[in-house]
């Protein structure tokens, strides 16, 4: 295994079975392709990758354990020196861009959670130029091709995404996982076929690889197959069933299939803290609404809120259920919750004159 398919301590942004669940849910929604920078393997610029300076190993890797001890500790500015003075000195160093790339993730992730959608996604993309440059350095790796993938991905690169997620499985052909991506990737642009064909070489490496029968689930329902949709989210359940995104899944398209009722039957009676992560607050909110409730469906989100005071976007979803319901009054508490998570959030402000509005 590659050592780039293991997390630095807290360095990779996401696990396997989140990021999947993170675009399998994404299917459906409104998605808007973005400029593609240069796509994996093509050369980087002779100046992005000239030595300016000889370093010794000792003063690079001296500088790398710093960087990556402040990484680690969530310093990020001190992160982000070391690496800038480091590449300064280094360009060529694979795992100098690397971790650049891990702290301007790690800040486009902050950005996010505040609201600054527009930092987030210019800190993705430079992310992604530096794993790019890494696997320009490094083109023998499938787990730094894997983890450019999945920065590009984050950064809404789909066709860098998917050229990385193939060079991966190129390089490293047992590995069930690089087909699993590339096969949701194709789901998000709609090629359900291609898709399908990453699928087969999936369940032909790991015949029980859940998100592999979860994402035929996603493919039939996009295609109007209620009966073959419920069927693979079952088979996926039947190998994972304590996983709560095929739960929700698995809810979703019972929900989308015209039986709100048997999808709220699946979550409703969960936990406290279960019903209190966002996919399955959403799913909830959704069943009732559905249902004509959106008191309920508010409350699902009051719900969240107790539980994650943060979570401004189940702020914003409360307010949204409220003036459903007709009560203003309930639905003006939330946008100034909502602001003191994520004072730069242009969805606050737009719901706030909203509310502004009359609803």
């Amino acid at each position: 295994m590659d050592r780039r398919d293991l997390s630095p301590t807290r360095g990779r942004l996401k696990r396997q079975a989140r990021w999947l669940t993170v675009l399998l849910v994404s299917v459906g929604q409104a998605h808007c392709d973005r400029p593609s920078p240069p796509t994996a393997g093509q050369p980087a610029s002779a100046a992005a990758v000239e030595p300016v300076a000889a370093v010794s190993a000792e003063a690079i890797a001296t500088s790398l354990d710093a960087a990556e001890h402040y990484f680690n500790g969530g310093d990020l500015a001190k992160a982000r020196a070391i690496l800038t003075r480091l590449i300064e000195k280094a360009p060529r160093q694979p795992r100098a861009r690397e971790l650049f790339g891990q702290v301007l993730a790690r800040e486009a992730i902050e950005a996010n959670q505040r609201g600054d959608a527009a930092i987030g996604e210019s800190s993705f993309r430079q992310a992604y130029e530096q794993y790019r440059l890494a696997t320009v350095l490094d083109g023998s790796s499938a787990g730094l091709h894997q983890s450019a993938g999945e920065i590009a991905s984050a950064a809404g690169l789909a066709d860098p995404a998917l050229d990385h997620f193939r060079a991966a499985g190129r390089l490293d052909p047992d590995a069930a996982k690089h087909p699993l991506y590339e096969a949701q990737i194709l789901i998000q642009r709609r090629r359900f076929d291609e898709a399908l064909e990453a699928l087969e070489r999936v369940l032909e490496l790991d015949p029980e690889e859940p998100f592999a029968f979860a994402s035929r689930a996603a493919i039939a329902l996009e295609r109007g197959d209620c009966p073959g949709a419920l069927r693979h989210v079952l088979e996926a359940r039947r190998i994972d069933g304590a996983n709560l995104a095929l739960r929700v899944q698995q809810a979703r398209i019972h929900r989308r299939c015209d039986e709100p009722r048997r999808a709220l039957e699946l979550l409703v009676t969960l936990g406290d803290r279960e019903r209190s992560e966002a996919a399955v607050t959403g799913e909830i909110s959704a069943g009732f609404r559905d249902l004509g409730e959106p008191v309920k469906a508010a409350e699902a989100w009051e719900h969240r809120l107790l539980l994650h005071p943060v979570a401004w976007r189940a702020a914003l979803g409360a307010a949204e259920a409220w003036l459903e319901a007709g009560e203003l009054e309930r639905a003006t508490i939330y946008p100034r919750k909502a602001r003191l998570a994520a004072p730069d959030s242009p969805e606050v402000r737009a719901l706030e004159e909203a509310i502004s509005r009359g609803g």
